[in-house]
């Protein structure tokens, strides 16, 4: 993982995700659920909206 650091660092690799406010948290749910979510989920515990 170490190695990866300066790599996304850079912008030279990205990693997909998506990112959901907590009033959004159910379709966050959902799309694990469902297997339908691009990457990793993302909570914004600051931020509401997707």
């Amino acid at each position: 993982m170490l190695r990866l650091l300066p790599e996304l660092s850079s912008g030279a690799l990205t990693l997909p995700y998506e990112s959901y406010g907590m009033d959004a948290l159910g379709e966050a749910v959902e799309r694990l659920r469902t297997g339908t979510v691009v990457g990793k989920i993302v909570l914004d515990m600051e931020h509401t909206g997707n």
